[in-house]
């Protein structure tokens, strides 16, 4: 085996080990990132879904319109109200003696004309009130446990966490028919649902801390994952910033399919019941509405990030798109900084993905948007530096005089018209023009 030269240079390979890094280290910092995203998206909807208080009153308001889940409830509190109330007792108590063996009887056949009385009741407005505002109190004063904060509606008492729904029990009574003296014997702790034990309170809490941090933490990671590939590609960063708008709508797309079958699988594998199954899937669908926000939010911002990439690019479109868009990117500083507020505002006011709720993805999404104003108008500025708005409004009033001119003919126009004909009639008169030589000529002037 010869020996290499001592002559040979050291870089006369084509490619060394450090370029191929170099090259693929973007890649790599893409496909981390989005993974990181995947996850953030399911943080997020925990986070969004389980601590936001006005996002659980707008579930729930969802819900209870739902047919199923009013059914399922009518069922609940009824089978709450016989399970508190000895209902077959009072009967008995009311009843003739020779009747009273029968208090058992219709009793049992009450259930379902009561069930569906709930029903009808659920869907008024009278109830969708007082659910809402009992679910707006419960979830603000159990977020503030979980928050280690105090607030009244929620009871640690006796090392549990307890959301008492006694309210929905009387009015559920009350339009049922029942007495105020026979309601009146409901315990004290009837409707209330246990949600922590003691030793899963510390725990919650501890996770409500994490997922608070998680938040924002993992967007945070998201961008700097992201510009950090976009930067150590300086010769093709333009294609690694469109992978990145890629990359983002890959995640929407996958979190939505993830959706679909999560929801699936867990209410097969939760739900025994098959006469719950339609209620469960419609109470799944609705908890993780969240998830569908966040995903298309995703796919939007990805959806712009590579479309500025290719903006940016040399196709004969996005050259002919950025001289469109040079007289506004020219503009003066102050014009360009007024029309970005605007656009921010715009933003703020869609907020996609509730990108505008939290301090860091606020400040993280402002940043972008200005940092692509900024690069958008200097790669105009470099390309367009003549084209100014100024221009744009000069052409503008240069083509609509253009255009009135061409409607009508102006006074002078006609005069000149006018003073040919009468030459051309002078010369025919005098025989210096032919028949056919006059008709031809008449027939140019009249025609402009």
């Amino acid at each position: 085996m010869a020996a290499d030269s001592p002559d040979e240079p050291m870089g006369a390979t084509e490619s060394s080990p450090g370029s191929d890094t170099r090259r693929l280290l973007p890649g790599s910092l893409i496909a981390l990132a989005t993974l990181v995203a995947f996850v953030s998206v399911f943080s997020t909807w925990i986070r969004v879904q389980a601590l936001d208080t006005d996002t659980w009153v707008e579930l729930s308001d969802e819900l209870l319109a739902k047919p199923e889940v009013q059914q399922a409830l009518s069922t609940y509190l009824v089978d709450e109200l016989y399970a508190e109330l000895d209902v077959s007792a009072e009967l008995e108590a009311q009843l003739p003696d020779d009747y009273k063996g029968l208090a058992g009887p219709i009793s049992g056949a009450l259930r379902g004309p009561a069930t569906s009385g709930a029903e009808r009741l659920i869907a008024s407005e009278l109830f969708r009130t007082t659910w809402l505002n009992v679910n707006r109190t419960a979830h603000q004063t159990l977020v503030n446990i979980l928050r280690d904060e105090t607030g009244p509606g929620v009871s640690t008492a006796d090392g549990a966490v307890t959301l008492d729904l006694g309210e929905l029990l009387v009015v559920v009574g009350e339009r049922l028919g029942l007495s105020t003296a026979f309601l009146d014997r409901l315990p004290e702790d009837a409707g209330q649902i246990t949600v922590f034990e003691s030793d899963e309170l510390t725990a919650a809490r501890t996770a409500v801390a994490v997922l608070d941090f998680m938040n924002w933490f993992l967007i945070v990671v998201v961008v700097v994952l992201y510009a950090a590939a976009v930067y150590l590609a300086p010769d093709r960063r333009l294609e690694v910033l469109r992978n990145v708008g890629l990359s983002l709508i890959g995640v929407g797309v996958v979190a939505l399919i993830v959706r679909v079958i999560a929801v699936r699988l867990l209410v097969d594998a939760l739900v025994a019941d098959p006469g719950s199954f339609s209620w469960a899937n419609v109470a799944a669908y609705a908890v993780t509405g969240a998830i569908r926000q966040i995903a298309w939010a995703g796919i939007t911002y990805g959806l712009l990030v590579a479309v500025f990439a290719t903006l940016l690019g040399e196709r004969r479109w996005a050259v002919a798109a950025r001289r469109l868009l040079a007289p506004a990117m020219n503009a003066s500083a102050e014009r360009v900084a007024g029309g970005t507020a605007v656009l921010l505002l715009l933003v703020y006011l869609w907020s996609p993905g509730n990108a505008f709720e939290g301090r860091v993805t606020a400040l993280i999404l402002v940043a972008l948007i200005i940092g692509a104003i900024v690069a958008l108008r200097r790669r105009t500025m470099e390309e367009f530096p003549d084209v100014t708005i100024d221009d744009l409004s000069r052409d503008a009033r240069s083509q609509l005089r253009s255009a009135g001119q061409q409607v009508r003919p102006g006074p002078t126009a006609e005069r000149g018209m006018a003073e040919q004909l009468e030459s051309l009639h002078a010369l025919h008169t005098s025989g210096a023009l032919a028949d056919d030589e006059y008709a031809r000529a008449k027939a140019k002037v009249l025609a402009g």
